[in-house]
């Protein structure tokens, strides 16, 4: 069984100099062995900090500057327990995002679950033929300009099965 931290569209230094000490903690305390960070940290001034808690995955997203868009791809995929995950930012306009998403990955065979940010707005759901692929977007942690709330997500897998739990940020 491993426990995955997910977050997105932390937008620092823009939203503040740190990383809610919140998240920090949470991601502690659950015993994460990886950090995905679907994009939009705009820099890489907090990324140490998370990987002094684990392995940080990321992808940059469209408010990134050119250290994070070098070191960061835009896609990524991996394999965890027997699933495997498809991690991008997104972009565009709130109508059809998530087709967008989708067609992304429409070359990828085989996708369990996309990890994605951009909108803010904490979602899971399934899609695809037979709502085989799973769906999260974390939100944000540090921006409520599209959402009600700051979140990240927790994502246990064992085996094929997951679980996915928001984590309000106050």
């Amino acid at each position: 069984m491993q426990t995955i931290g997910i977050l997105s569209d932390t937008h620092i230094p823009r939203t503040g100099s740190l990383l809610p000490s919140e998240v920090i903690s949470t991601f502690k305390d659950a015993h994460v062995s990886l950090i995905i960070h679907a994009g939009d940290f705009e820099d890489l001034s907090f990324i140490n900090d998370l990987q002094e808690i684990a392995p940080v995955r990321a992808v940059h997203g469209n408010m990134c500057n050119s250290d994070v868009r070098s070191k960061y791809p835009a896609i990524d995929t991996l394999r965890v327990e027997e699933l495997t995950i498809g991690i991008t930012h997104g972009y565009g306009g709130p109508e059809g995002f998530y087709d967008r998403i989708l067609n992304i990955f429409k070359n990828f065979k085989n996708l369990d679950i996309i990890i994605c940010g951009h909108t803010h707005k904490p979602e899971a759901f399934r899609v695809g033929e037979k709502q085989k692929i799973q769906i999260i977007n974390p939100g944000s942690p540090t921006d409520k300009k599209f959402s009600k709330e700051n979140t990240i997500v927790l994502l246990t897998i064992e085996e094929r099965k997951y679980d996915v739990r928001f984590i309000v940020i106050s």
